[in-house]
């Protein structure tokens, strides 16, 4: 009788035990759920939400405490807006399903070949004014410009790819001062264009080092960081390389004249002169706004330019 009545008791605690957890792991899933309507499905939703309110990034770090999401989701870092912006919840950016998900997205078939633009940071470290992010300590920069620009390209069906190295470890492992990173960009550019053949257009993002009454415009009732482009003339192919950058910037000209600054030609001793536009006719300078423009001004300026280069890739 005993074994009987201790078998009932194991049999009753081992039922109690699965009731709760099936109600906890309803709970977490239903939590789960709930959480991810929430959330920002895109870097521009991410970026609108943040800035009306400061509070937004909370329900990142509440989504990161739940158990279902450390289990079976990848956790992003709150402190580092730009793993937000590569790892929301809904989207990753450089995956080409992130896309077909969305019903926004327009010519998805596109995404499924291989990329046409490649888009990387020489300067990884150059940084925007933090205006409306300094509360929740981001400070925005050309790599989130980058991804933001990935991600509006997508939007149009047009496949991008972003760089992910870290150039400025990779500087500081090997001793090299800043003034090198041009050096370090072409070692990563170089293995990038050994995997990627049928890239119509390399574009190394960086930002100007201008006040902002010069590096600001109002279009359409809106601020925009205004665009320069560069090209190194200490070449011998460098007319190639200008002359994508000038049926770009003229197609920019014809809809937005004030928001090109115009393109520049470096040669000389007291520049480097090449930027890396040696290795291939495609690749392109292009400086968005300066230190003091905040990243919605960037944004606002991305969106113009997107489809511009949209324009371009499918003219080629």
């Amino acid at each position: 009788m005993k074994k009987v009545k201790l078998k009932k008791k194991r049999k009753f605690k081992f039922r109690i035990l699965v009731y709760a957890l099936v109600m906890f792991l309803g709970y977490q899933l239903s939590y789960n759920i709930i959480m991810n309507i929430k959330l920002a499905n895109t870097n521009e939703d991410f970026l609108k939400a943040i800035t009306v309110d400061s509070n937004y990034h909370l329900l990142y770090e509440k989504k990161a405490s739940n158990l279902f999401t450390k289990l079976f989701s990848k956790i992003i870092d709150v402190n580092k807006p730009l793993s937000i912006l590569e790892n929301t919840f809904h989207f990753k950016a450089n995956e080409e399903t992130a896309y077909v998900k969305n019903p926004k997205t327009k010519a998805v078939a596109n995404l499924q070949a291989p990329p046409s633009v490649y888009i990387y940071n020489s300067h990884q470290s150059e940084a925007y004014s933090g205006e409306g992010l300094k509360e929740y300590n981001i400070k925005p920069g050309v790599m989130m410009a980058s991804y933001i620009l990935q991600d509006k390209l997508a939007g149009i069906g047009i496949k991008a790819l972003v760089m992910e190295d870290n150039l400025v470890d990779y500087l500081n492992l090997n001793n090299m001062a800043h003034n090198k990173s041009y050096i370090a960009s072409r070692k990563f550019l170089q293995e990038a264009l050994k995997k990627q053949k049928d890239l119509k257009l390399i574009i190394d993002l960086h930002r100007d080092a201008l006040p902002k009454e010069k590096s600001t415009v109002i279009i359409n009732n809106k601020s925009c960081a205004k665009i320069s482009f560069v090209i190194g003339g200490d070449h011998d192919n460098y007319q190639e390389n200008l002359n994508v950058t000038n049926k770009i910037n003229n197609k920019l000209k014809e809809k937005y004249p004030t928001l090109t600054r115009g393109v520049i030609v470096k040669v000389g001793n007291d520049t480097n002169g090449i930027f890396n536009q040696d290795l291939n006719p495609k690749i392109i300078l292009i400086e968005i706004g300066g230190q003091d423009n905040s990243i919605d001004e960037v944004l606002n300026t991305i969106e113009l330019l997107t489809p511009i280069i949209g324009e371009y890739i499918n003219e080629t």
